[in-house]
């Protein structure tokens, strides 16, 4: 069975500016321990985008300072590379209570978003897609539209009208 995705596309002229998400991509957890939110991504991951979970949960445990966005507003963006995938990919998990997600943040995370990448694209355009997604996230009341969205159909409207 072939799974539909949608799609929000940064760049018309671009086709490697895009996120492909599926409607199933988006989860709201009351767990607290970091190890736990990782698994409901790493879960995520091999249920709609094909990756293994053994290889999503230890690449997400391992990511690197670099790989993690923190914006003021309490959301955490993650990006991780895959080698198995051919689009990029978000996920987004929200949390009832804010949590200290990686050691090394210094501030508190009760949404999240992941995305995932081909490891074979170029690093620039990881880069642009990036910056255009944490713009997207720092906007004024984003933060709130998409923790007072009830469905994950809400919050894909919120993220394709911006």
């Amino acid at each position: 069975m072939k799974k539909s995705f949608l799609e929000i596309n940064f760049d018309n002229k671009n086709s490697d500016l895009k996120l492909l998400i599926s409607k199933k991509s988006f989860t709201d957890t009351s767990v607290n321990i970091t190890k736990d939110v990782l698994k409901k991504i790493a879960i995520i991951c091999e249920r709609e985008y094909g990756v293994a979970f053994n290889d999503c949960y230890t690449k997400l445990k391992k990511t690197p300072l670099h790989n993690l966005i923190m914006i003021e507003n309490g959301t955490l963006l993650i990006n991780q590379t895959f080698e198995k995938i051919t689009n990029n990919f978000l996920m987004l998990t929200r949390l009832n209570q804010p949590i200290y997600l990686m050691n090394q943040l210094s501030m508190k995370s009760d949404t999240i978003f992941t995305i995932l990448t081909p490891k074979s694209f170029d690093a620039s355009i990881k880069l642009r897609l990036l910056s255009k997604v944490s713009r997207v996230l720092t906007r004024t009341n984003i933060k709130k539209q998409i923790t007072g969205a009830k469905k994950a159909e809400d919050v894909l409207a919120i993220l394709m009208n911006v």
